[in-house]
């Protein structure tokens, strides 16, 4: 485990370092623009790159919607559905695999007399297939948690296929809108006349992030009130 973050640790500050690296000389939104034109020339690349990093990301458990929105980015939507759907599917199906084959005896040894994994594995069981599906369809699980939890179950790997398939799909759906939509609005905001445009959503991208750090520090201040107040009756007491 030591070793798996020191190398999620060590792609981060690649990624980082490559990223700084590229970008330090070349206008961000420029570069975009000029690889979303080159991009009909270099479609097996992209998708070549981004299902490497992919997998990758995935067996690693690091975050991939950002991937999934690239391919809505370089990509028209319906193809760039299929593909971020396909990719995805192939990332999590290789992490059950991986999962199951290295932990789940492990796993099974250690809690698998527990009474409380028993009653999951026989809830899993019987309602594994629609227990994937919706957890993947709601967008707020992290993903993660799914990827890496549910190998080490009884849960038939039938279950779980079918359930990704299906679930896969709102997930996959989101992130490629995304991607697209942010292709139109980076080549809107290309055109002339747009700096009224540009101005306008760079004032409402500041208000909304200030105002959500005031939000989150007004917040703290009334759970340490709250704090205060429940323990002072109690020292009151004594």
């Amino acid at each position: 485990m030591r070793y798996l973050r020191i190398i999620i640790v060590f792609i981060l500050i690649l990624f980082a370092g490559g990223f700084f690296y590229i970008s330090s000389e070349v206008d961000i939104q420029q570069g975009l623009i000029d690889l979303l034109e080159n991009s009909n020339t270099n479609q097996a690349l992209i998708i070549l790159v981004i299902f490497g990093l992919t997998l990758i990301s995935t067996l690693t458990g690091l975050p991939i919607f950002y991937l999934s929105v690239a391919l809505g980015f370089f990509f028209p939507f319906f193809p760039g559905l299929a593909l971020a759907w396909l990719i995805n599917l192939v990332a999590v199906m290789s992490t059950y695999y991986l999962v199951k084959g290295v932990y789940a005896n492990y796993f099974k040894e250690k809690y698998g007399k527990r009474k409380v994994i028993q009653r999951i594995n026989v809830r899993l069981k019987k309602y594994g297939f629609w227990t994937i599906a919706l957890s993947r369809s709601i967008y707020i699980i992290p993903t993660n948690l799914i990827n890496f939890s549910f190998p080490l179950s009884r849960i038939s790997t039938k279950q779980y296929l079918l359930g990704t398939i299906i679930g896969l799909l709102p997930e996959s759906f989101i992130n490629v809108a995304s991607g697209y939509l942010l292709r139109h609005e980076l080549l809107l905001m290309n055109s002339s006349g747009q700096s009224i445009l540009k101005m306008g959503l760079t004032g409402i991208f500041l208000f909304l992030l200030i105002g959500g750090f005031l939000l989150f520090r007004s917040r703290r201040k009334h759970r340490k009130k709250d704090r205060i107040s429940d323990i002072v009756p109690l020292l009151e007491e004594d």
